[in-house]
């Protein structure tokens, strides 16, 4: 077998893996008696870090007052508290771990002069930060991870690169870590699948960095968006395929296929593009730059664009939580099928429908505020959240029923336990045909949540059964396509 062969093998068989799983963190690659096939996130701790969301107000502290450049100006201290407040970052980053951290330069160097920054730097009012991403990249480095791991990646237009002066604050970054900095719209590229449940497309084609690697972090720009509401770790996304290969004959200047590849309304298109993005390649973590940000969209080319303070930095686990805090803090309803977008854009529409929301129903992180479990300093900024709040230790097992049901093509099971014990979680068909084997060793007590995915099953009734040393409790399932 040739070697470049191998490579490929490899990376499909990760590809398939993550495109079965729909895996949140990396931190479930380490767990030993968990059969990763269908599940979604498990809970090891006490509280459910899969909806933990670690929030900072940065007002009145030296990293509010704008110098992101100087290195003792607050970023990367407060960004330890994000990360401790979120229980460490261990479970995700250890020696072993190669790491990319996707950043958002949205417009590139062509619009660092623009008018509309009104005297804020591009940097400030449109980009992840070079300092947040510093701060990032070293606690990444100080959690045990090699510098020549950590790849900082972006896809920048044909025209640009990071030669360019425009961009010496991730050239600084690449230098002192010596970790690299990848323009992704160049080098090898293989089709990644999303998966049998796509909206728009079965397959993206990314730049292999994307898929070999371990931890995928993606770090956003707290801003609103012309077309899509809100823009952060998620919809940072649509950087990470070429622009070369997604424009279209009509319109080459940005990824048009993705928008709407008919040149209309993207209300309904890009969201759903948005949804198989994450699905091709899982955010296994989010931070969101807000510090200083922008409203009116997501960049000066927007008519209502103006320059903005949020003082906030925020991270989670689950992406598509930590995108609802943001919207929320954004003045929109995440929770909604449609999200207001901040002006009527040039296609008339003045909303779109709501990835969060698209994301959720399939089963993938929770846009619902209810279930967000909101740490740290700036947690009164949000409201309607349950803030730091403990999970009860159950009095006895508990097998709760799924949800949803019926589903299509997964739900999630969560489950409680008073101590610590062996136990057993399996899936049989209606038959009695035991089906898969989700969980079967020693887990820690409290609640436990995964999800099961059902793809390539056919429809019906399914059984889930969780066993302990004298206690047995079932659930049905039914899966309906």
């Amino acid at each position: 077998m040739k070697k470049s062969e191998s490579k490929e093998g490899i990376n499909s068989s990760r590809r398939e893996f993550i495109k079965k799983s729909s895996i949140a963190f990396a931190g479930l690659f380490t767990i030993p008696y968990l059969k990763p096939s269908g599940i979604f996130a498990y809970d090891l701790n006490k509280r459910a870090n899969l909806s933990t969301v670690a929030i900072t107000n940065t007002l009145n502290t030296p990293a509010d007052n704008y110098v992101y450049d100087d290195i003792n100006g607050g970023v990367k201290q407060k960004m330890q508290y994000l990360f401790e407040q979120l229980g460490g970052i261990s479970d995700l980053f250890s020696s072993d771990k190669k790491v990319v951290i996707k950043i958002n330069l949205t417009g590139g160097s062509g619009s660092a002069s623009n008018d509309k920054l009104q005297g804020s730097t591009i940097e400030e009012a449109m980009w992840s930060h070079s300092t947040v991403v510093r701060a990032a990249a070293e606690l990444i480095i100080d959690s045990g991870v090699s510098p020549s791991n950590i790849y900082i990646v972006e896809s920048l237009g044909s025209y640009d690169s990071f030669d360019n002066p425009v961009f010496e604050g991730y050239r600084s970054i690449q230098k002192d870590l010596n970790c690299h900095l990848v323009d992704i719209s160049k080098g090898n590229f293989i089709d990644v699948s999303t998966g049998d449940d796509y909206f728009n497309f079965p397959s993206f084609r990314m730049n292999e960095i994307l898929i070999n690697n371990d931890v995928y972090v993606s770090i956003g720009k707290l801003k609103q968006h012309a077309e899509a509401g809100i823009t952060l770790a998620i919809k940072n996304q649509i950087g990470s395929v070429p622009q070369a290969d997604y424009a279209t004959q009509q319109i080459q200047y940005r990824r048009q296929a993705i928008h709407s590849p008919t040149n209309g309304s993207s209300a309904k298109f890009l969201p759903r593009s948005v949804c198989d993005l994450y699905a091709a390649r899982p955010v296994d973590f989010s931070i969101g730059d807000g510090i200083k940000n922008a409203l009116g969209g997501e960049g000066v080319w927007n008519p209502n664009f103006a320059p903005y303070a949020s003082h906030v930095l925020f991270a989670g686990k689950d992406p598509v939580a930590t995108d609802t805090i943001a919207a929320h803090l954004m003045g929109l309803e995440p929770e909604a099928e449609k999200l207001k977008l901040p002006a009527k854009n040039s296609y008339g529409d003045t909303e779109c429908d709501n990835y969060l929301d698209l994301l959720y129903k399939k089963g993938i992180g929770t846009n619902r505020l209810s279930e967000i479990n909101l740490v740290g300093d700036g947690k009164d900024l949000i409201t309607s959240v349950n803030k730091n709040k403990d999970l009860e230790r159950p009095s006895d097992f508990k097998l709760c029923a799924n949800y949803p049901n019926p589903f299509n093509p997964s739900t999630m099971i969560v489950f409680y336990l008073p101590r610590n014990d062996y136990i057993k979680l399996k899936v049989f068909d209606i038959t009695g045909k035991e089906i898969e084997t989700l969980i079967e060793g020693e887990v820690p007590a409290g609640e436990h949540r995964l999800q099961w995915n059902a793809t390539g099953l056919a429809s019906g009734l399914y059984i889930s059964r969780l066993e302990t040393n004298g206690y047995s409790q079932s659930i049905k399932m039914i899966y309906q396509k």
